[in-house]
């Protein structure tokens, strides 16, 4: 069974934690967060570590639920929206003789997911929303220019006809197409309020 390291699991246990307040402890959740996964990794004898990218609201926690939980992996339900946060996690894992693999979920449509974001029960203003989709590609945009060793999985989100949240991998040629297709969907803050905007 796979080990989670998850910093909105770990809102939930702090001191004073509501979903209305969830963004005025993200620093702390995500410290903890960085510190249990460095622990994890020294300590545990699995060998495969999962990293998620992608903002929030994407789909990520949902698609570790069905995609990833039943393996025996290391997961890091992240946004990566820091390239150098990549660089150290990645260090960390080869220093531990360990596998990394990265799963980027981009939604199918950012104004479904913006949508999706106000609607939950974890409260974070409407700039968290578009720095992490816009960082969380930049990021990880960098990792596959600078490591392309790292098996990089795309996948896309969606809803069918019942609602029902589903996943497709995104298949890819080479890492040239790869890096042409991120390039292709980079997008800076404005351009995600501009998008998401009813």
């Amino acid at each position: 069974m796979a080990i989670l390291i998850s910093a909105d699991e770990i809102k939930k246990d702090l001191r004073g934690y509501s979903p209305w307040k969830a963004e005025k402890f993200h620093h702390e959740s995500a410290q903890k967060a960085d510190k249990l996964f460095e622990k994890t990794i020294k300590e545990s004898t699995l060998i495969h570590v999962a990293l998620l990218n992608g903002g929030t609201a994407s789909g990520k926690t949902e698609f570790l639920s069905t995609q990833l939980l039943d393996k025996d992996w290391i997961i890091f339900d992240t946004t990566m929206s820091s390239s150098l946060g990549a660089k150290n996690k990645l260090r960390m894992i080869w220093k531990a003789k360990k596998r990394p693999t990265i799963f980027s979920v981009i939604p199918d449509d950012l104004r479904r997911a913006f949508v999706a974001f106000l609607n939950r029960e974890r409260q974070f203003s409407d700039i968290h929303f578009y720095k992490t989709h816009s960082q969380s590609r930049e990021a990880l945009l960098w990792v596959v220019k600078n490591y392309q060793e790292v098996p990089i999985n795309i996948v896309e989100s969606s809803y069918d006809k019942q609602q029902n949240m589903q996943f497709a991998f995104i298949a890819f040629q080479n890492k040239t197409t790869l890096i042409s297709f991120f390039e292709s969907i980079q997008k800076t803050e404005d351009d995600i309020l501009r998008e998401v905007q009813f």
